[in-house]
């Protein structure tokens, strides 16, 4: 099987972006050149705001994370989130999550059709429904119609408001406002058009339609982007069809958790807990047996003298 278990955070080696849809329109090439149409708004996107590099975690098991989320001080906020169970699903996924410097990532859940926004120990801060790829898998070629899966980073984020949609066939739209008021631009190894948007048809969300960006409405788009930095991850995680047409062309892309809850090893360390309480409550009750008659009560218990004292 080839892998997709692509770690943007820690390679550092993915190839720059444009825009979306599968096309070279004007949003585009504005997009990449930082012209008036694609302006940048937030400073952040400058290279000389990421965070300072330091040396990068490494784990050889998803035991060996979990421990180390013990072990942080921060155990309370991890055990809340989703970091434990991926590392179980993706150890390379929690590897990328517990390297990161930013204060939040995303992860665009295909399956549930949802944007999910989480803070930096993987627990959730915003959910937005969305719209995604009319074509199920992930994205190999321009103009497959696919939205890519896999671990990315924003690479930049835009105000799309003056922006033009050029389908696959080179023809552009005339009609401004398509993309929605701002663009989040993820960077991606195969293609430079993919972006997290707004978009003028809300009834769209919820349902598989488009080109291969991510939309959401309007107004969490404007939201979102003053939660997120440039340079945090973005991951995104197929449905159960999108992995059944991956699998059927040779790919193996995980799909990871994306609603908090105990890991297989977190449950299982839990029940060996509860056992071990058990054993330790059995050998009590042996060693120090009840007294006779601890249950049983008088068989006459007196009345009270006085009248006032009942209901």
């Amino acid at each position: 099987m080839k892998s997709f278990h692509r770690l943007a955070v820690i390679a550092l080696m993915l190839l720059p972006l444009s825009a979306c849809g599968g096309s070279d329109g004007r949003e585009s090439s504005e997009a990449a050149d930082g012209e008036d149409g694609a302006r940048t708004v937030m400073d952040s996107a400058r290279p000389d705001s990421m965070p300072p590099e330091k040396e990068l975690l490494k784990f050889d098991s998803p035991e060996e994370a979990i421990d180390y989320m013990r072990q942080s001080g921060h155990w309370d906020e991890y055990s809340r989130g989703i970091i434990p169970s991926v590392a179980e699903e993706c150890l390379e996924y929690a590897t990328g999550l517990l390297n990161n410097e930013y204060s939040r990532f995303i992860v665009v859940d295909k399956g549930r059709m949802e944007v999910i926004l989480y803070d930096k120990y993987g627990r959730v801060e915003r959910q937005y429904g969305m719209a995604c790829a009319k074509n199920f898998g992930t994205k190999h070629r321009r103009a497959d119609s696919r939205t890519p899966e896999g671990f990315f980073t924003a690479e930049g984020i835009y105000d799309s408001t003056d922006w033009l949609f050029t389908d696959d066939n080179g023809k552009t739209s005339d009609k401004k406002g398509q993309f929605g008021p701002r663009f989040i631009r993820l960077k991606c190894p195969n293609t430079s058009q993919i972006g997290i948007h707004g978009t003028v048809a809300p009834w769209s969300i919820g349902h598989r339609v488009s080109h291969g960006c991510i939309r959401i409405t309007n107004e969490n788009i404007l939201e979102l982007v003053e939660l997120v930095e440039v340079g945090m991850p973005i991951i995104v995680s197929p449905g159960t069809r999108d992995m059944k047409v991956n699998l059927s062309e040779g790919y193996d892309i995980p799909s990871i958790t994306t609603v908090p809850g105990r890991s297989r090893i977190m449950l299982r360390e839990e029940k060996e807990e509860a056992a071990d309480r058990e054993i330790h409550a059995d050998s009590i009750a042996h060693h120090h047996p009840e007294p006779e008659h601890a249950d049983t009560v008088p068989a006459h218990v007196p009345e009270p003298e006085d009248d006032e004292y009942l209901e």
